[in-house]
């Protein structure tokens, strides 16, 4: 499919899950004004536009730099970038949006329930909001470090290389306590479910070694073009594609079983 190919050169298999889930549950229309909360480089307005090409798209972030990055990586495309927080009124009228994506925004809020409150003033009234949080209830591979002090020590890092998927993070979810922030910030709830169980060890730390080396420069231009998740599909050379040949024979399996509440992400599916 389309979606599938504009996902071929993400490397990183918990981004590309949920960049498929996200656009699967939001079913984006031609008609539908969609607002990303929180849209950081602008991937998944990217593939939006490449999706749907005359659809309205809108992107908010409170971090000049994000935005400054999904200005380059959009260029060329007609979608609205503002800066905007969460946390102070939006720059947009009661039910202005049909759809909004909010994806690993949550746990940054100070005061998560009052963001979402937010959210559904802008929204109109049946509008539908698909949102991504880190799961509390990650699973060992991801990042073995943090789940031993998690779980048998009731600690974890909080930055640097070693705080894994707690980096940055105010607070994890376990997945029905996401849910319960929504339903008290006023939405119905129509869909919960952990997302990616299944990882190479030590996903986390790797996907960051990965980050440093592609935005720390060093690296080729044909090397970074290889492995951008902006570019279609390339040819890239033999040990990157391989890498990525295994992430995704690993990323199968979680088509084929996970746990109940278990994986690195938790997306919700819910109403205005």
């Amino acid at each position: 499919s389309n979606l599938e190919k504009l996902l071929a050169n993400t490397g990183d298999m918990a981004l590309k899950r949920r960049a498929r889930r996200i656009i699967e549950e939001l079913n984006p229309k031609e008609e539908d004004k969609i607002l990303e909360v929180g849209c950081g480089d602008g991937f998944y307005l990217h593939i939006l536009s490449e999706l749907i090409p005359n659809i309205a798209l809108t992107g908010i972030d409170n971090n000049p730099n994000a935005l400054k990055s999904a200005k380059r990586n959009l260029k060329g495309k007609k979608i609205k970038l503002t800066e905007a927080d969460l946390m102070k009124r939006l720059p947009f009228n009661v039910s202005s949006f049909d759809k909004v994506i909010m994806s690993e925004v949550a746990e940054h809020l100070p005061d998560d329930v009052r963001g979402l409150k937010e959210v559904k003033r802008i929204l109109k009234k049946g509008g539908l909001l698909v949102l991504t949080v880190p799961n509390y209830n990650f699973p060992l591979l991801w990042d073995p470090v943090n789940w031993v002090l998690q779980n048998i020590f009731g600690t974890h890092i909080e930055k640097g290389f070693w705080a894994g998927i707690w980096n940055q993070h105010r607070r994890l979810y376990k997945p029905l306590q996401i849910k319960k922030v929504v339903e008290k910030a006023g939405f119905s709830v129509e869909k919960y479910e952990p997302l990616t169980f299944w990882s190479l060890p030590f996903n986390h730390n790797l996907l960051h070694f990965a980050a440093i080396k592609l935005y720390g420069g060093g690296l080729s231009e044909s090397i970074v073009s290889a492995i951008s998740k902006f570019e279609k599909k390339s040819q890239k050379p033999f040990l990157i594609d391989f890498a990525f040949k295994i992430v995704n024979v690993i990323d199968k399996l979680n088509d084929l079983w996970t746990p109940k509440d278990s994986g690195v992400a938790v997306l919700i599916k819910s109403r205005k």
